[in-house]
């Protein structure tokens, strides 16, 4: 299933859409009228391995916790992130040295292994819906809904994700709706299934809200 970006007009709807949706999502929307997906998602990891790799290093890690050990992975190969083959090369020593964990590096191993042989494949995997797409994704070693959802959205830029294990999500889906916190993944979900087919930028309106919350 090859999926196309939306275009600035798609995005119009859809931001009309997501105030019909729901009166809290649309003071959101409101709030910051002007927000350009696109603009977002660039900068964020687009390339399938470097998608895989933020993903798989930032579980249960903030953000900037992520960009520093990647950074410090980088600094282990010229200033720039490894090729699967570089990594596979490179001494496990070295990967837990820059802040990896011992299952992550595992986990990292076994993905590059995967595109090395082919079983992972980008273009192949655009050819998939997203419940496809996920499911050949989580089929890595540690590859969960968090990691798979966020290759969706930054790499393969599918319009309909609604990534419930990320935490920065979740805790802004709690605030937003005043749940009562660890709000489960089920509730998470069902306020997510609102906003389709255009949960995507629905995450985003709430990424940024958090982002403005914590900047009081």
């Amino acid at each position: 299933m090859e999926t196309v970006p939306p275009s600035a007009d798609s995005w119009a709807v859809a931001k009309a859409s997501l105030r019909a949706a729901d009166p809290r999502m649309a003071s959101l929307v409101d709030a910051d009228p002007t927000l350009d997906p696109g603009t977002v998602l660039d900068g964020w990891p687009t390339a399938l391995w470097d998608a895989l790799v933020f993903n798989v290093v930032g579980q249960q890690l903030s953000v900037a916790a992520t960009r520093a050990i990647l950074a410090r992975l980088r600094a282990l190969h010229d200033g720039r992130l490894p090729t699967p083959a570089e990594l596979l090369a490179t001494d496990t020593e070295n990967l837990r040295g820059v802040g990896l964990s011992r299952a992550k590096t595992v986990y990292l191993r076994d993905l590059a292994e995967r595109l090395a042989d082919g079983r992972l494949d980008l273009e192949r995997l655009r050819k998939l819906d997203d419940d496809a797409a996920r499911a050949e994704l989580m089929q890595g070693k540690g590859v969960g809904r968090f990691t798979a959802d966020g290759v969706l959205m930054f790499a393969l830029r599918r319009p309909d994700i609604w990534p419930a294990a990320n935490l920065a999500l979740r805790r802004a889906v709690e605030r937003v709706w005043e749940l009562s916190a660890p709000a489960s993944l089920a509730d998470i979900d069902s306020i997510g299934d609102r906003f389709r087919p255009w949960r995507t930028l629905a995450a985003l309106y709430l990424y940024r809200s958090g982002r403005r919350e914590a900047a009081r």
